[in-house]
């Protein structure tokens, strides 16, 4: 699987992004580059700057599709959780080993026992659930 780094992103309206070229001299896909962190020239942090400090921009993190969060309950079970964009929730009782998928809250599909290999194909089936 590749690896999937988080996209951050400073967010202001349409307007501003023109603002900002038209402030700056440069093209908007200079700016686009400054707002999506593509450039850390001096140019782009001061595109940054204005736009976080006197636009009322602010940044954003896309978090990626696979990321996997561990708990633990108060009564010191461990679970790891891993969320999908359709709805899918994957989790794993790290204490006992059972797992199961759920699909927009309810069950899907429940494993007496999963194993490091199997996860992938687990993996796969809630990724593709509809």
């Amino acid at each position: 699987m590749a690896k999937v780094k988080s996209v951050r992103t400073i967010k202001v309206s349409k307007e501003n992004k023109a603002r900002l070229a038209k402030l700056f001299g440069c093209t908007e896909r200079m700016v686009y580059k400054a707002l999506c962190f593509e450039s850390q020239t001096l140019l782009a942090r001061k595109i940054q700057h204005v736009a976080r400090q006197e636009m009322g921009g602010w940044v954003e993190a896309a978090v990626p599709e696979d990321e996997i969060f561990y708990d633990t309950m108060d009564s010191g079970e461990r679970f790891m959780r891993q969320y999908f964009n359709n709805g899918a929730v994957l989790e794993v009782s790290l204490t006992t080993g059972e797992g199961v998928v759920r699909f927009k809250g309810s069950p899907r599909h429940r494993y007496e026992e999963v194993l490091v290999r199997d996860i992938p194909t687990i993996q796969n089936y809630a990724r593709n659930l509809k």
